[in-house]
């Protein structure tokens, strides 16, 4: 993880509010809403940064799983002399690990999509970039990584299969359910049921 001075790290908020001002309304307003309200926004851009006590605070959670997520490396945040700063793309990271884990994906599986997702980008870039904190890799060390990022999308894709199948059974279950209920329930005086 590279290390920014503060002067650098102000240079870097001022250029991303910039680019954030000059964007449609609209498209401000969907990127707000995104983060979790103007306010959350506003915050990413103050040059003194946000750490992770506020940055937990900001996001609703509490800091101890702030904390988790960057020892498992799923969050990356800039480091600014010795201390962390969160900007919008760590808001990004948290969302998409989030939906991942609302799925029910492990965090290995979840790290699986994530790292295809930036692998992705890399692509997409031209290679110039792995994400906002992270070294992009050698080009000659593409197609190790590339396997490796396959691999675990694939077991990550497999237990997707498997809830994905659970969750159907268990659907089929809860409507088979509901249909008695609708037909039975209250249709044929038995006991406890209030007379018709």
């Amino acid at each position: 993880m590279n290390e920014l001075t503060e002067a650098a790290f102000r240079q870097s908020v001022r250029q991303f509010r910039e680019l954030m001002t000059s964007m449609p309304e609209a498209n401000r307003a969907d990127v707000a809403t995104m983060c979790g309200g103007p306010e959350v926004l506003d915050a990413l851009f103050e040059e003194r940064g946000v750490g992770i006590g506020r940055f937990a605070a900001l996001m609703g959670l509490p800091a101890t799983t702030v904390r988790h997520l960057l020892r498992e490396d799923l969050l990356h945040p800039m480091r600014v002399n010795g201390k962390f700063r969160f900007l919008l793309h760590n808001v990004i990271e948290l969302r998409g690990v989030q939906q991942w884990q609302a799925v029910g994906l492990t965090l290995e599986d979840t790290r699986a999509f994530l790292d295809a997702q930036g692998l992705l980008g890399l692509v997409a870039q031209g290679g110039t970039m792995f994400s906002v904190q992270r070294e992009a890799p050698d080009p000659a060390s593409l197609p190790a990584l590339k396997a490796d990022v396959l691999a675990r999308l694939g077991g990550a894709v497999r237990s997707l299969e498997d809830r994905h199948a659970a969750l159907g059974a268990q659907l089929e279950r809860a409507r088979a359910l509901e249909r008695m209920v609708q037909e039975n329930a209250f249709g044929q005086a038995g006991p406890g049921a209030p007379p018709t």
